[in-house]
């Protein structure tokens, strides 16, 4: 970019942006000669910790503030009549209905405003004068560019509002803002208007463009006689056909660090107010599902600890057993021992005993003697009793079968005994196998089981 007729080259605009560390306290986004800059620290000594192409990507700290550049507003100062039953807020919307400023939805629009003096306006046709107050607007632009949203921002002032005003009463600044040159008009020490300009350089359009600015306000009683001109940026010098074409002197100064003015404005745009909603929503929303991933979990994990405290009792239960199975199988066998034994130590289950039992209606009257049976097999043990023998036909068999399921000395066994077969000699064998309590043994060979029905 070239100053008019000087000739000298600006800094170059470099291809990355400055890396911005974060900023500490009270911090300002700012729209500088070639990119977004982020100043932070106290009023009046703030420093440039960083610059970036968008503002998005300046670290800003929380609470911050953003200076507009004039591409996201419109300004014009108006000339507003006092009325004592009306709000200034309500004339100054009039005012800008009809210069066409708050578009096809007044209410909508976002604008700030700000007295810079009061005088008694021109006589009506009826001879009477009114108050009128002079004001600065700003009427914010719509839309608003979605890359210069800026989440962590508290307040959205001019540009020109937060720098400083030259000393006296009228006076213009000019400046660059990301690239391009605008003009600051200040009234008392206060912020009236900035003009982008589209001169690309300090020449003589640039006069022209400003010349007819200054007229233009002056016309309307808005602004003074301009009493300077100062450049505001890093340049070696002021061209001639600058100097000629405006009508007050024009001098240099050195850049001034911008600063948030007492009189806080505020013109955030609707785009960072949906942005801000759709996050909160989006944080309630994600909050939930944490929440909820946080109930679904520690359902799983309970049901988990549910389900793997009986797998791990039974695995304690397992090795507890481990140790304890030799002694377990020692134990197991000695009551088996015992078992086998407890057959003849029971009277009920004692051989002899036994044998004398079933012997006794074959050798005694008393009971009645059955003549003609013999005992050829004694075989017992913890289950059963086995018993075979012969006889002198059929109906004695069946005479001694009876007896045996009828004797209460023998009502502790269930009977099972097959059909008795006869022998070439005309004899009966018979085989009955009798059953302990909670013991099971097989049938004999074509048996069936004929429950003693006197057994308990």
């Amino acid at each position: 970019m070239r100053l008019g007729s000087l000739g000298k080259k600006e800094p170059a605009r470099t291809g990355k942006a400055k890396a911005a560390p974060p900023a500490t306290g009270s911090s300002v986004i700012f729209p500088g000669p070639e990119a977004w800059e982020i100043w932070s620290g106290p009023s009046g000594q703030a420093v440039c910790s960083g610059s970036a192409e968008l503002p998005g990507k300046l670290r800003a700290g929380p609470g911050s503030v953003m200076g507009l550049p004039s591409r996201s507003f419109f300004s014009m100062p108006l000339w507003v009549p006092v009325v004592e039953d009306s709000p200034a807020r309500e004339q100054t919307q009039i005012k800008l209905e009809m210069k066409g400023m708050l578009g096809a939805v007044p209410d909508s629009a976002v604008w700030s405003f700000e007295g810079i003096r009061r005088e008694q306006g021109p006589p009506g046709a009826d001879g009477e004068t009114v108050a009128r107050q002079l004001e600065s607007t700003a009427v914010l632009a719509t839309p608003f560019p979605e890359e210069w949203l800026v989440e962590e921002t508290v307040r959205h002032e001019p540009a020109g509002r937060m720098l400083a005003a030259p000393a006296g009463g009228a006076c213009g600044v000019l400046r660059r803002e990301l690239g391009k040159w605008v003009a600051d008009f200040y009234q008392g020490g206060k912020w009236l208007h900035t003009q982008p300009l589209l001169a690309e350089s300090l020449d003589a359009s640039a006069a022209v463009e400003l010349a007819a600015t200054e007229a233009q306000l002056a016309g309307e009683g808005i602004l003074g006689a301009v009493d300077a001109w100062l450049i505001r940026d890093a340049v070696s010098g002021v061209s001639a056909e600058l100097s000629r074409g405006l009508s007050a002197p024009v001098r240099l100064e050195q850049r001034v660090a911008p600063a948030p003015v007492r009189e806080a404005w505020s013109l955030p745009p609707p785009a960072l107010t949906e942005l801000r909603l759709r996050r909160a929503a989006g944080a309630r929303r994600t909050r939930m599902i944490r929440l909820g991933l946080a109930i679904y979990l520690g359902v799983i994990f309970l049901l988990a600890g549910v389900l793997a405290w009986p797998v791990a009792r039974l695995h304690l239960l397992r090795r507890e057993l481990g140790r304890i199975g030799p002694d377990a199988d020692n134990t197991r066998k000695t009551a088996l021992l015992w078992r086998e034994a407890g057959a003849w130590l029971e009277p009920k289950r004692n051989a002899l005993e036994l044998l004398w039992q079933i012997s006794r209606p074959l050798i005694e009257t008393d009971p009645a003697k059955i003549e003609g049976v013999r005992l050829t097999l004694f075989d017992l043990n913890t289950k059963r009793l086995l018993l075979q023998g012969e006889g002198r036909d059929l109906e004695l068999v069946e005479k001694y079968l009876q007896w045996l399921k009828a004797e209460p000395g023998l009502a502790g066994f269930t009977w099972k005994n097959p059909q008795p077969r006869l022998l070439p000699n005309g004899n009966a064998q018979f085989q009955a196998e009798g059953i302990l309590p909670g013991a099971s043994a097989e049938a004999g060979e074509g048996g069936e089981a004929n429950a003693n029905p006197d057994a308990p």
